[in-house]
């Protein structure tokens, strides 16, 4: 017989469990579960909050001062420089130049950064290396011109 008593809940129309007594052991629950009590609304806000704070750990635990400071710096260079056409407006940029002040420790991070999303990073290589890798037939196409410094960056013991 499924008899509901009164000290029953129901939680989205499903029945729950009565609220335990003081004589009973609650388990602890893992952050990670979600109970079943929570809101719609309250669900989110823990996801987010996870997913927030994990992300906090990830860069606190794993990431170098220098990269912080590269990442910071090339995205705020990227945002500022996104609409202009000048690729010499786009090297002068304080942000670039910089970086290109940072010296050989921001090669692979520059690689990285080629590797995933071309852009134009050619300078700051060329002022940092003193190479010139990139062929005369590929000037302008700038997939082929981050095609070639990431052969150079393989030939030259960086991880591309």
């Amino acid at each position: 017989m499924n008899a509901i008593t009164a000290s029953s809940r129901f939680v989205h129309n499903r029945e729950i469990a009565p609220p335990p007594t003081w004589g009973q052991q609650v388990p602890f629950v893992l952050s990670g579960r979600q109970s079943v009590m929570m809101s719609d609304a309250s669900r989110v806000i823990a996801r987010q909050e996870r997913r927030i704070f994990n992300s906090y750990q990830v860069v606190t635990s794993f990431r170098l001062p220098l990269e912080c400071e590269f990442l910071q710096r090339a995205l705020r260079w990227k945002a500022e420089t996104f609409f202009h056409s000048s690729i010499s407006k786009k090297t002068q940029h304080p942000d670039y130049q910089r970086i290109i002040g940072m010296g050989p420790a921001v090669v692979p991070l520059i690689f990285h950064w080629l590797k995933h999303e071309p852009d134009f990073w050619f300078d700051a290589l060329v002022a940092i290396t003193g190479e010139q890798p990139i062929p005369p037939q590929h000037a302008g196409d700038v997939a082929a011109m981050a095609r070639d410094w990431l052969e150079w960056g393989r030939s030259h013991g960086y991880d591309c």
